[in-house]
């Protein structure tokens, strides 16, 4: 039958696009508020009132978004702890935020500390705690009643579907090529 064929590779391309979806449809995006007054807080900040929370726990493959509740530009900017050398900025860097505005990190890719600092007022200080995958990051062992991860942790982390660029192109790619395959053979493939 010439159907076998189709259908095996539709079937792989279906497989394809299952596998390149499936990984990042976990990913988390934590959010971070830089709190309003943070500017004028002078070197006292506390775990809510410069960037809220300081410090944040996720898992690899999840990023951070910072929004500036604050009135004055800010940044979140990468450093290895050590602001006189040159890792400022290399793993990431928002630039100025302005009031209002948001910044989303890129994917952390490896687990690890990962302070970082507003360059306009340096005595606000955060950090980015990176879990292997797999980690939870519950609070206290929380779990509601079917023992899954709470899901909003103390970090309101929130399950967010990311779907990349090559996923798209993959289901593209299998729709257009049903619809082809269909409107030659006056069929569906039969697998």
């Amino acid at each position: 039958m010439k159907s076998t064929p189709m259908g095996a590779l539709f079937g792989v391309l279906a497989l394809v696009a299952i596998l390149a979806i499936a990984q990042p449809a976990f990913a988390a995006n934590v959010p971070v508020t830089i709190s309003k007054g943070a500017s004028a807080t002078n070197g006292k900040c506390s775990d809510t009132n410069c960037f809220n929370p300081e410090k944040v726990q996720v898992s690899v493959g999840d990023t951070v978004t910072w929004t500036n509740a604050d009135t004055v530009p800010h940044t979140a900017t990468y450093y290895d702890g050590n602001m006189s050398d040159n890792s400022v900025g290399t793993i990431w860097d928002s630039s100025m935020i302005k009031a209002g505005g948001t910044y989303t990190s890129p994917a952390f890719t490896k687990a690890g500390d990962y302070p970082y600092f507003c360059q306009v007022h340096p005595w606000m200080t955060g950090e980015v705690d990176v879990e292997a995958a797999g980690a939870t990051n519950q609070p206290n062992g929380s779990t509601n009643m079917t023992g899954m991860n709470n899901m909003t942790g103390n970090t309101g982390n929130q399950a967010v579907p990311e779907f990349g660029p090559v996923a798209s192109l993959v289901l593209v790619f299998a729709i257009v090529s049903v619809v082809i395959f269909t409107a030659k053979t006056r069929g569906l493939p039969k697998l």
